[in-house]
């Protein structure tokens, strides 16, 4: 697997974007971002892959992430409250749910990026609970 470099240091633009990622305020406000790759022929986004999965290219380009997803799936066993998480920009990540219970996170909930890397994965939270259209019975 690609082993390129995910998070950096980077500026965020506002103060209010700091706090929301736990950043502690200094006098210029960095924060750690979230990136993913942008195919640059085809425009397909991709997490940490060598080559592009649709048209085959190694020609990437870097972005900067959101930070917001969905949970699709679960990955792993419940301890390590591993989940699967299609980012909003169209790319897949495992990640680590943190301060939920792995019993509260459901399929559809919505998450954002807390912290992009430790041990590996991005830490998630959960920014609001699925909701169930039907009763299960």
């Amino acid at each position: 697997m690609l082993q390129t470099p995910t998070d950096e240091h980077t500026e965020c633009p506002n103060a209010s974007e700091a706090a929301a990622i736990d950043a502690p305020p200094t006098g210029t406000t960095t924060c750690r971002a979230l990136f993913f790759q942008l195919c640059l022929w085809c425009h397909t986004p991709d997490y940490r892959r060598s080559f592009c999965r649709v048209c085959g290219s190694r020609a990437f380009g870097r972005e900067r992430s959101a930070g917001a997803g969905g949970v699709v799936r679960r990955v792993g066993y419940k301890p390590q409250n591993t989940w699967l998480v299609a980012m909003d920009e169209g790319f897949t990540v495992v990640c680590q749910v943190v301060s939920a219970a792995p019993v509260v996170v459901a399929i559809g909930a919505r998450v954002r990026i807390v912290a992009p890397l430790d041990r590996g994965l991005p830490l998630v939270e959960l920014t609001y609970r699925a909701t169930s259209s039907s009763p299960r019975w």
